[in-house]
């Protein structure tokens, strides 16, 4: 098992779930069965599901539906064994993030959780 963990900014709010509470009730099932399977098989999930991202070491969680919603993660950063760390919320339209770059935001956030791991929490589960 892998363990989970939301993004937090400065002022200890948690972006990820912030994002997932604006999603659709059958996009958030969808979402969580997806995390789901992230933390029981890691990097081990079917091809396709967990892919990279134009930016090194930013990985994108694959979850279809009428929105494609494309959340932003890492392994780690402190422990690349067993974590991974939701950073931003995303969704592709047209081959495009929304928000636009997400995935270097998302390592920006990464840099900052690697100087500052208080700046995230254990991930909480929107249903």
């Amino acid at each position: 098992m892998f363990i989970l963990f939301d993004y937090t900014d400065a002022n200890g709010k948690n972006d990820i779930k912030e994002w997932t509470l604006g999603l659709e009730k059958r996009e958030r099932a969808k979402l969580n069965a997806k995390l789901d399977m992230l933390a029981k098989l890691g990097s081990d999930l079917f091809p396709q599901v967990l892919t990279g991202t134009p930016t090194p070491g930013i990985l994108k969680l694959r979850v279809k539906g009428k929105v494609q919603l494309r959340p932003m993660l890492c392994k780690g950063p402190i422990d690349h064994e067993k974590e991974f760390t939701l950073l931003i919320g995303a969704k592709e339209c047209g081959s495009q993030f929304v928000p636009e770059k997400a995935d270097e935001k998302a390592n920006v956030r990464k840099q900052i959780i690697i100087e500052n791991p208080s700046r995230r929490c254990s991930h909480e589960r929107i249903s």
